[in-house]
């Protein structure tokens, strides 16, 4: 039997070469990249002009800060949660559309309590149609 190699896009998966790991992209991001915010998160993200070789899809880091959160289960948790909800809703981010690629988001969960995951999945979408949407229109950004 031959395995289809579909692309990650086109599938509910979120394999390594999707997480953001590298030091110096994060800090890169952090300086020169965008920023808008959707309660519970604060997005960041950097746009890439260079369509050919941006990376399809975007690299993601999730955070949540240990300041809000003391126990590293609850931190974990909401992490594990927030892998989970961007799994399913990534194709929001039309990456099939030769606009500006997102190459790198981060998000950071800013609400100081456990949220439940329907409310996460909700702000997931809202948060993820925003960045859509700055993406396509940059002089709309909030």
């Amino acid at each position: 039997m031959e395995k289809k190699n579909l692309p990650t896009y086109e599938r509910a998966t979120f394999p390594k070469n999707e997480h953001l790991k590298s030091r110096s992209q994060i800090e890169q991001m952090f300086k020169d990249g965008q920023s808008v915010f959707c309660f519970p998160f604060k997005i960041y993200y950097s746009l890439s002009a260079d369509v050919e070789n941006a990376s399809i899809p975007p690299q993601v880091l999730f955070s949540v800060s240990k300041r809000g959160f003391k126990h590293a289960v609850d931190r974990n948790r909401i992490k594990r949660q927030l892998r989970e909800v961007y799994r399913l809703n990534k194709g929001i981010l039309n990456i099939d559309i030769p606009l500006d690629k997102v190459e790198q988001l981060a998000f950071v969960y800013v609400s100081r309590k456990k949220e439940p995951h329907a409310f996460l999945e909700r702000k997931m979408k809202a948060s993820l149609y925003k960045v859509n949407e700055v993406r396509k229109n940059p002089s709309s950004k909030d």
